[in-house]
């Protein structure tokens, strides 16, 4: 049997045929699944930052709303400071107690304890004031009317001395404020 040239070729085409075949299943196909989780990735990136465009919208949404409370916002921070400065406390007490007609003769800040309960903190003082009843009476509410936190723990006074009418008062006080 002798071949010719016909069948030689036609060996040869069915030979590259089948390299091709072969060829393009072990190096195309890999390409061809690795182009397919590429693919993929990029879908699942392009939700991702469709996700954080939409909550980006959202917060300056939100945002926007909470400028409409500033006025209410300052309140809380007036109430809760982020830092319980001992110099903002006693310009406060100062403040305060002038206002309503007592001297503020002491501060003792030494006693100033933190308690942590969770981001709320607790600080604890001690203050003493003179004056007339009335104006302690008047101190008490504006202690209570103002937007700071401000507990009364303990109150105990000593009688005016003769002939003077003004009292010695000294109280216990705590404060809270909003730590990080």
């Amino acid at each position: 049997m002798k071949i010719t040239s016909k069948q030689i070729i036609s060996i040869i085409l069915i030979c590259l045929f089948a390299l091709l075949v072969l060829g393009g299943y072990f190096l195309c196909w890999p390409r061809y699944k690795e182009l397919q989780e590429k693919k993929s990735e990029i879908e699942t990136k392009d939700e991702e930052i469709r996700l954080k465009e939409e909550y980006l919208s959202n917060l300056e949404t939100f945002s926007k709303k909470l400028l409409t409370y500033s006025e209410q916002i300052s309140k809380i921070d007036s109430a809760f400071p982020a830092n319980p400065s001992p110099a903002v406390i006693f310009n406060f007490l100062q403040k305060t107690s002038s206002e309503n007609g007592l001297i503020l003769t002491k501060i003792d800040m030494s006693e100033m304890q933190e308690i942590s309960k969770k981001r709320i903190q607790e600080v604890y003082f001690s203050i003493s004031v003179s004056g007339s009843y009335s104006a302690f009476k008047n101190f008490l509410s504006a202690i209570y009317a103002s937007s700071r936190l401000i507990e009364i723990k303990s109150i105990n006074f000593s009688s005016p001395e003769e002939g003077k009418d003004l009292f010695d008062f000294y109280l216990e006080l705590k404060t809270q404020f909003y730590g990080y």
